[in-house]
């Protein structure tokens, strides 16, 4: 007569498919908020390049996005610390006046690094409301720290138009 119930062996197999389970479902969620997290970093980005080219084709207005901590200067150590967007009419790549200000979008999070490299400077970037020859082209690069390969440029033409894509030039 058999009673009801399970054996060690069919016990042990359970818990061992449990397990292989669980393990493919953390590597999968660790690798989804990796992208999630370089996601957000570019979008955040983008939204700061767009916001620089509207207010200065609307303003004939000088824009200039660089880093920032305090949200009310340049000066930041790194991109990733933090992003202001302003009007720089006198072109010396600092806020005069509170009221210059016009976005500040806080750090990017500890999970990547933003780096910028760009000509004539890789401490800002300028929008000009016309284009001329010191309109200033660059590449964002975002590297994720957690070594996910969810690294990303975004490239920016002298015009303001940017594309994103994957990095591959091992600046990460």
């Amino acid at each position: 007569m058999r009673r009801a119930g399970f054996t060690l062996v069919e016990l042990l197999i359970a818990l061992l498919i449990v397990a292989i389970m669980a393990t493919a479902a953390t590597y999968s969620y660790r690798e989804w908020v990796a992208y999630a997290d370089a996601e957000r970093a570019l979008l955040q980005l983008t939204s700061a390049i767009t916001v620089a080219e509207s207010y200065a084709l609307s303003s004939g207005r000088v824009v200039t996005l660089c880093k920032t901590v305090k949200g009310n200067t340049c000066d930041a150590a790194n991109w990733s610390q933090g992003l202001l967007v302003f009007f720089d009419d006198d072109n010396q790549h600092q806020v005069l006046q509170s009221d210059d200000r016009i976005k500040v979008l806080p750090a990017i999070g500890s999970s990547g690094s933003l780096s910028f490299y760009g000509f004539p400077s890789s401490n800002y970037w300028q929008y000009q409301p016309s284009v001329s020859k010191e309109q200033q082209n660059g590449t964002f690069v975002y590297c994720d720290t957690r070594q996910m390969q969810n690294d990303w440029r975004l490239v920016i033409s002298k015009t303001g138009r940017y594309r994103v894509e994957k990095t591959r030039d091992g600046r990460c």
